[in-house]
């Protein structure tokens, strides 16, 4: 998380210098369905995360570096389990806003996600705890959504991104955001 702050902040400073460009900064919410690889046997959960979202450059193609985390929690009585998620993930990738009006727009985006996950397996009955952290896993993702100006500085979005993992359906976030944008208006 410290990497991506620092990589927030050199994209912040580069786009002071650069004449026509803009820096949007986005909180997110969202909602993921994704994979649980333990225990097994894989399921798939639901869950909320949070994050932000830098977008450096021009409205119709901007760089976008966005992290986020999740933390879930499943009980499995039948197996006598608990379990407990956190992931952390960054997005890497382009993205490009077409706008339809003064006030709305749509957005595309894809690039490649790495995603650090850590689960810990609790035994009920024996209240025995196991560690799982498997190496980082990049995967390609693309999405869409719908961008809503609230001013010229301020705007309201909505999207859905499917993360193609390895072994699979691929994961589907959807997530709502506030974005901020910091210099020259264009």
């Amino acid at each position: 998380m410290k990497k991506f702050l620092i990589l927030m902040l050199a994209l912040t400073s580069l786009s002071a210098w650069a004449d026509g460009m803009s820096i949007r900064f986005e909180p997110l919410y969202g909602v993921e369905h994704s994979l649980n690889r333990y225990p097994e046997p894989e399921r798939y959960s639901t869950r909320t995360f949070f994050g932000a979202r830098v977008l450096a450059g021009l409205t119709l193609l901007s760089l976008e570096v966005e992290g986020n985390q999740s933390n879930g929690r499943r009980d499995l009585p039948s197996q006598n389990l608990k379990t407990e998620d956190q992931t952390q993930r960054l997005l890497i990738g382009l993205r490009s806003t077409v706008p339809v009006s003064n006030w709305v727009g749509f957005f595309a985006r894809a690039g490649a996600r790495g995603s650090k996950e850590k689960t810990t397996i609790t035994d009920t009955s024996t209240l025995v705890k196991t560690v799982k952290e498997p190496p980082i896993q990049w995967d390609p993702y693309a999405g869409t959504g719908i961008q809503i100006a609230l001013s010229n500085i301020l705007a309201a979005s909505a999207g859905a991104t499917w993360i193609f993992i390895k072994q699979g359906k691929p994961d589907v976030q959807y997530t709502l955001g506030l974005t901020m944008k910091f210099g020259k208006v264009q």
